[in-house]
C-alpha cells in the first residue's frame, strides 16, 4: 500500500496563513507576526516559519518592508486598460476600466528624469537615425489610484526637438504633457503610432518600481510614434500583468487618428 506524501511543515503553514489572510484576519496593509511569533503559533521551528513567509512573498500575497516586517499586499482586480487614440492617452493619462476603483480612476505620472545620450544600435534602428546620435532619454512613471500602472523609458532625436520649449518631457510650457501634445506645441502632427507587445517576467528593478513579486508578469510594450514616417518618440513600456490587460480599438478606414 503506497503511503501518501507528507505535506512539508512550511507549505502547512503557508496554507493557513493564506487562509487567515482571505478570511480578512490580516487584511492589505496588515503586517503579518514576527518570525518568533508564528513559530510559536504554529509548534514549528523559525526556519520552517521562515520559509513559510518566503513562499507567500514569492506568491506575491506578502511583501517585506526592510527593517518594518512583512505585511499583506493589496490584491488589485484587473482592469482593461485601452491602448487606442483615445482622449486620455492623447493627454497623456491612461484610460482604464474595469476594477473596484472604475468611476475614481486617477492617474498620475512621475516627473521625468531624462539625459541626453548616443542612441544605440537598437534605439537608432527604432528612430532611424545612425547609431551614435544624440537622443534624450526619459524615465517615469505612471500610477492608477495608488498604485503603480506603468514603467516608461522612452527616447527621443534632440536633432527634432533639440532646441525648442519641449526638449525636455518634464521642463517647460509642455511639462508632463502627452508626446502628442508636445510635438503639437511646436508644430509638429503625430499621424500614428505602432505597439509591439511581449509578455515576459518582470526584472528585479520593474518588480521594486511596480511593486510586483518577483518574476511576477508584465506586458511589455515597444512603442513608437510617428509623423508620416518620421520617428518622433520611442519608448519600453512595462505594465502590471495583474493588474491591467490591454485592449486595442483598430480603425476600419484609411484616414488615420485625430486631434
Amino acid at each position: 500500500m503506497r503511503r501518501a506524501m507528507q505535506v512539508p511543515a512550511y507549505r502547512r503553514v503557508a496554507d493557513q496563513l493564506r487562509q487567515r489572510i482571505a478570511a480578512g484576519e490580516f487584511p492589505a496593509g496588515r503586517r503579518l507576526p514576527s518570525r518568533s511569533e508564528l513559530s510559536r503559533q504554529y509548534g514549528v521551528g523559525s526556519n520552517v516559519a521562515a520559509a513559510a513567509v518566503r513562499l507567500l512573498t514569492a506568491e506575491g500575497v506578502v511583501r517585506g518592508r526592510p527593517g518594518q516586517g512583512v505585511y499583506v499586499r493589496e490584491q488589485p482586480s484587473a482592469g482593461t486598460m485601452a491602448r487606442s487614440w483615445t482622449r486620455e492617452r492623447l493627454l497623456g493619462t491612461l484610460a482604464v476600466s474595469g476594477g473596484a476603483d472604475e468611476d475614481e480612476g486617477r492617474t498620475v505620472r512621475s516627473t521625468p528624469v531624462s539625459t541626453t545620450e548616443p542612441a544605440g544600435p537598437a534605439i537608432a534602428a527604432r528612430l532611424g537615425l545612425d547609431p551614435g546620435q544624440q537622443v534624450v532619454r526619459s524615465l517615469y512613471r505612471l500610477s492608477r489610484n495608488d498604485l503603480p500602472a506603468m514603467l516608461c523609458v522612452s527616447w527621443e532625436p534632440l536633432g527634432i526637438t533639440g532646441g525648442t520649449p519641449v526638449t525636455l518631457p518634464g521642463a517647460g510650457p509642455m511639462a508632463g504633457e502627452s508626446v502628442v501634445a508636445r510635438m503639437g506645441y511646436i508644430g509638429i502632427r503625430v499621424t500614428h503610432s505602432t505597439e509591439t507587445v511581449t509578455a515576459r517576467a518582470c526584472t528585479r528593478d520593474e518588480a521594486a518600481a511596480l511593486d510586483l513579486a518577483p518574476g511576477a508578469p508584465v506586458a511589455a510594450i515597444e512603442r513608437t510614434y510617428y509623423a508620416d514616417r518620421l520617428a518622433l518618440e520611442t519608448a519600453d513600456l512595462v505594465v502590471p500583468g495583474e493588474r491591467f490587460r490591454l485592449a486595442y480599438e483598430i480603425p476600419a478606414d484609411r484616414t488615420g487618428p485625430t486631434r
